[in-house]
């Protein structure tokens, strides 16, 4: 084997390593960001819990105060009622 054929046969066994860890380097990433979300739901679950059974604790006050009706903040399709 000359020394020009044995450079080509090391840059091509290189090319040929990094291709067949490709999948790995994805599915590291992959990981990452499911991590990131759940990450993101756990932290934000106990806020919307709190807001949940806040609501829930001010909606006799909220009935009271609206004459039976409960106004939230809306949808925004507009719709003002009579």
């Amino acid at each position: 084997m000359t020394k020009k054929a044995y450079k080509k046969f090391k840059i091509t066994r290189r090319v040929a390593l990094l291709l067949a860890a490709a999948p790995l380097f994805q599915l590291s990433q992959c990981n990452t960001f499911g991590n990131r979300v759940g990450a993101n739901f756990t932290n934000a679950l106990p806020s919307a819990v709190f807001q949940v059974l806040f609501s829930f604790a001010l909606l006799p006050l909220q009935l009271i105060i609206g004459g039976g009706q409960v106004q939230g903040a809306g949808s925004g399709t507009g719709g003002g009622g009579i």
